[in-house]
């Protein structure tokens, strides 16, 4: 696993009144016997649902779609020297389960931002990690293991011209360590302390789904004047379909005592409304989470 840090951004154009919806989602770990597939499946259903209910809806992977292999298996299975054969009998694996999770979100194709590389994921013999090809196969792209992602809205009726509002998001998939949630929540913020100004922080890897409000003072100047203006930033943890804990089933949840999950994903509501007051004419941003 390289901690590979990227930066994309996606333009979209559309109206002062549009809704947008970003979707994150990961550690599915699809390929367990833990996965709960119902839940997934309920998941599925509600996001078809939401992006034919609004079509600037977007989905963000957050990694480990399946659990073979992690991060120290694969460096184990690499350094073991076997046959070539087999190390390809691996790769058709990873492949096959992509494949099938493929069929599974092919409703996400062409809403995809991308997939972000997790501490779970098969490394393949022509070194292309199992994440890599899962994104090609949904015609997207692998956003490393940290990314700064802008989405950039253009809208087109303003009296003035096309006018842009940028929404900043920090996806990682994550650390994790301690077993109370304000361990959870700091680790998720240690993120402003290398992007301060970014409006979504989301990680996943804990398996945590929550989303906190936090708000920042920030200087401006326009019109020859300072003004401080609160901005208002969302720290999240995307979720998880992994049970923790299900009769007759060993797992790391269970020995270290740890909380089971609250399981699913999280969807943060984008929105603008036009501010006119004090001689400014300003678009202002409306940024919500649902959990």
């Amino acid at each position: 696993m390289e901690y590979t840090y990227k930066t994309r951004q996606l333009t979209i154009k559309c109206n002062l009144n549009d809704k947008h919806k970003l979707i994150p989602f990961g550690d599915v770990h699809r390929d367990t016997q833990g996965c709960d597939v119902d839940r997934w499946a309920w998941f599925l259903k509600n996001s078809e649902t939401t992006l034919s209910e609004t079509p600037s809806t977007y989905f963000l992977c957050m990694g480990d779609t399946h659990d073979f292999g992690s991060f120290s298996e694969v460096k184990k299975i690499k350094a073991s020297a076997l046959h070539q054969t087999t190390m390809e009998k691996f790769d058709m694996m990873a492949q096959e389960d992509n494949r099938k999770f493929c069929q599974e979100i092919g409703f996400m194709r062409g809403k995809m931002l991308g997939f972000i590389e997790g501490n779970h994921g098969w490394v393949m013999s022509d070194g292309k990690t199992a994440n890599e090809d899962l994104a090609e196969r949904m015609g997207s792209e692998s956003l490393g293991w940290l990314c700064h992602y802008t989405l950039n809205f253009v809208f087109q009726n303003r009296n003035s011209g096309n006018s842009t509002q940028n929404v900043h998001i920090v996806a990682c998939h994550g650390r994790a360590g301690g077993k109370t949630a304000g361990n959870s929540v700091n680790q998720v913020d240690w993120l402003r302390n290398v992007f301060p100004a970014a409006d979504i922080y989301i990680m996943g890897h804990d398996h945590e789904r929550w989303i906190r409000p936090v708000n920042v003072l920030i200087p401006t100047n326009g019109g020859g004047s300072l003004k401080i203006k609160q901005k208002r930033q969302l720290l999240c943890r995307s979720g998880s379909f992994l049970k923790g804990y299900h009769d007759g089933a060993s797992s790391y949840t269970v020995a270290g005592l740890f909380r089971p999950s609250d399981l699913g994903s999280i969807q943060i509501d984008i929105s603008f409304h036009r501010d006119q007051k004090n001689g400014e004419d300003r678009i202002i941003t409306d940024i919500h989470g649902i959990v």
